[in-house]
């Protein structure tokens, strides 16, 4: 039996629904992810060169597989425009097994 392509939900927070969005459509459009999902707006408290600080950010929950994750990390890297951008990783443990397929398959441009 063929061992199954890992699945991946990665996210990250940007300073407005605009930005969200055209970060969100770059990656899809580069297939670096299957899907975009942006949330917001959100409240972020945290601490940033000694100052406790509170900001209205959108969150973008991305999905993708394992031949897209470096893909995606470096992108989020080096096209937003935080000096210091959160992207979180999380492994799929489990979920709806069509989704997973098609995220799967987006990954080798099949979706």
């Amino acid at each position: 039996m063929a061992e199954m392509t890992a699945c991946w939900v990665a996210y990250t927070t940007i300073d407005s629904k605009e930005k969200a969005a055209a970060l969100a459509n770059r990656l899809v459009k580069e297939k670096w992810v299957a899907c975009a999902t942006i949330v917001g707006p959100v409240e972020s408290v945290y601490e940033w060169q000694g100052d406790i600080e509170h900001a209205t950010e959108w969150m973008l929950m991305m999905k993708c597989a394992d031949e897209q994750l470096q893909g995606l990390k470096k992108s989020v890297a080096d096209w937003h425009d935080y000096a210091v951008p959160e992207l979180i990783v999380l492994p799929v443990a489990d979920g709806h097994a069509p989704y997973l397929d098609w995220v799967r398959a987006s990954a080798r441009g099949k979706a």
